[in-house]
């Protein structure tokens, strides 16, 4: 776990695990120009992910971002919130950059199908909901993990720039899925961006043509990203992501005419 401030709005990075993945799956199109960024590999070629939520502290609200892989893949998530000593009641909202599996994992009971952040509203965005919708996939995560909060009357869906708080508004980042969404922080004169799955490793934040496969729409997950980065670097801003290096939160730096990324320095 990683705490800081952005103003008066107080981030904690968790993180639910992690995976290794085979290069040329995460970049199928990338062959042998993959090898120029080697640093960011594994010993076995695999490209390694975090698996991150963010606990966001503002203007008297406790907002969870996305609930990781949760109990199948023995995620951790859990643990790392009571070892923080939050009570799951006191989250009052669950806000979802996108609806894959691995960002909604802990969303219910598993022995009894209730929410196991009861007191919190479940702020789904409108375009990944009609999406998973449309597919009506038997099983499934979004049939295991979403679709019941509209029954249980947890739900609402978001679209746009969805104001959460003060401090804490959604920003449509499409790409990744059809209703991808980054959460902005303002305060204090200070800003951070919550970005998801639109950026998933420093490799293409170094190639940010590059999609990754598990990128839904290409063209637009690059202009989505070309939107972001003139954002983020006109306000230097923080950016926390789902998949970049643990604890998943620094910046966008430019070195030697190249940009790169640069996590927070942990201790």
């Amino acid at each position: 776990m990683t705490r800081v401030h952005v103003g008066n709005v107080e981030i904690v990075a968790l993180s639910d695990g992690s995976g290794a993945y085979a290069g040329e799956r995460v970049y199928p199109s990338a062959g042998e120009a993959l090898q120029r960024h080697a640093r960011h590999l594994d010993a076995e070629g695999r490209v390694p992910l975090n698996f991150g939520s963010f606990l966001l502290r503002a203007d008297g609200r406790t907002v969870l971002v996305d609930t990781g892989n949760g109990p199948e893949a023995d995620g951790t998530l859990m643990a790392q919130l009571s070892d923080l000593g939050v009570q799951l009641a006191e989250i009052d909202t669950v806000v979802f950059t996108h609806l894959h599996g691995d960002h909604t994992g802990w969303n219910l009971q598993r022995e009894d199908g209730t929410p196991r952040f009861a007191r919190a509203r479940y702020l789904v965005p409108r375009g990944d909901w009609d999406h998973g919708m449309a597919q009506d996939r038997e099983g499934g995560s979004f049939n295991r993990d979403v679709r019941p909060l509209e029954a249980l009357g947890a739900l609402d869906l978001i679209e746009g720039e969805h104001v959460i708080s003060a401090s804490l508004t959604t920003l449509p980042t499409p790409g990744h899925t059809p209703g991808h969404t980054t959460i902005v922080v303002r305060s204090g004169g200070q800003e951070a961006y919550i970005l998801g799955d639109a950026f998933l490793s420093p490799i293409d934040v170094e190639e940010i043509e590059w999609a990754s496969s598990w990128d839904g729409d290409a063209e637009t997950t690059v202009r989505t990203r070309k939107m972001l980065v003139q954002r983020i670097e006109a306000s230097d801003a923080l950016i926390g992501a789902s998949h970049l290096p643990a604890p998943g939160l620094g910046r966008f730096v430019v070195v030697d005419g190249r940009r790169t990324w640069r996590g927070v320095t942990l201790g």
